[in-house]
């Protein structure tokens, strides 16, 4: 199983559209659905919640097995499968998913982004071309 946790801490100042950005992002995932059988069945429709800055996905997932950790609250994948999710939130949010300590520093605009993403063994890895994604739709390191 691959593990990625990344995108958080403090943020760059300046005027940012994201909702275009996590629109962007969703489309531009479902655009890979043709290279990356996991994300088969991932929909701009039913995976983006614009109105509040998220994309969440699973496929192939069952719940988890260990006890402790952010991986313990989410479903896991299968060999073949994916689970990952994407938020832009405040800089001063405390909720746990924002907290996690495994986390790089990436802002997208004077917010935070979070992505955290588990993959299946045996699947093509798919959280590079992710993060390349984010990168495209303004995801910084934060402070730069």
């Amino acid at each position: 199983m691959l593990l990625t946790a990344a995108l958080s801490p403090a943020c760059s100042a300046g005027s940012f559209d994201y909702t275009r950005a996590i629109e962007g992002i969703a489309r531009d995932i479902a655009d890979l659905k043709g290279s990356y059988p996991q994300l088969k069945d991932f929909s701009v429709s039913g995976n983006l919640k614009a109105d509040e800055y998220k994309i969440s996905y699973g496929y192939h997932t069952h719940p988890p097995e260990r006890r402790g950790g952010w991986t313990s609250g989410v479903p896991n994948p299968d060999e073949d499968g994916i689970w990952f999710y994407i938020d832009f939130h405040s800089p001063s949010s405390t909720a746990q998913i924002h907290t996690q300590p495994v986390t790089l520093p990436y802002c997208i605009g004077e917010m935070r982004l979070s992505w955290l993403s588990l993959e299946g063994a045996k699947t093509k890895p798919a959280g590079g071309v992710i993060e390349e994604i984010l990168k495209k739709h303004g995801a910084t390191a934060c402070g730069r």
